[in-house]
Order: C-alpha cells, then structure tokens, then sequence
C-alpha cells in the first residue's frame, strides 16, 4: 500500500485551471501538495497549469502545478510553485480539518524558484 507524504482532506470546492486547456471543476480531496479534480475538460499526464480554488470566501492560487494523474472526468495535479502566503493559507485552512497542525511538506514550495 503507498504511503502518502502529506495527508488528504475531503472537500467540495470550486477551482478554475488555466494553461494548455482551460476550464473548471470541483476540487475532491486536497493536502498540502496536490488535489484531486472533477472536471469535463480533458486533461492529460505532464500538463501544467495554474489553478485558483475557492477556499469559502478566500482564494487560493497555484502559481505551477502538473498533472500526475488523469482519468475520465477527474484527475490529480501535484503543486509545483505558491508563493508563501498562498500556502500559508493553505496550511491554515487544512489544519480546520485536522486534531494536530498539518505538517510542513517534504519538499519546497515556494516561488523562488
């Protein structure tokens, strides 16, 4: 069974994507450093795109993800670049979700890239 890095979240919420193909969709599952998306747009493997969730009353933006994963009508996108205030809020709104504080990812996230 695969181990995650970050812990998911199950939530409903609306996000729009931008890059190769854009569009729009409901966001499944979200953690620190990816999402599950529902959406009729078409995407494949390797697209990268910029995404913007609404978080209840506050956006999110993504300034770089990619696509890891693509089936049907969903598929999953890794974040790849936020600024860190964008996951700042992240973090923050996460940690709703949770009993204890949502760990830092593994890996950097930042737009200093």
């Amino acid at each position: 069974m695969e181990k995650r890095k970050c812990s998911r979240f199950p939530v409903m919420l609306p996000a729009v994507f931008f890059g190769k193909r854009a569009g729009g969709g409901l966001v499944g599952d979200v953690s620190l450093e990816g999402c599950r998306i529902r959406s009729a747009v078409p995407m494949d493997k390797g697209d990268y795109v910029r995404i913007r969730i609404d978080l209840i009353g506050e956006t999110l933006t993504g300034d770089l993800a990619v696509v890891r994963w693509s089936r049907e009508e969903e598929f999953g996108v890794e974040l790849i670049r936020m600024a860190p205030e964008q996951q700042a809020r992240l973090r923050g709104f996460l940690n709703l979700f949770s009993n204890t504080h949502v760990d830092e990812p593994t890996t950097s996230v930042t737009d200093s890239q």
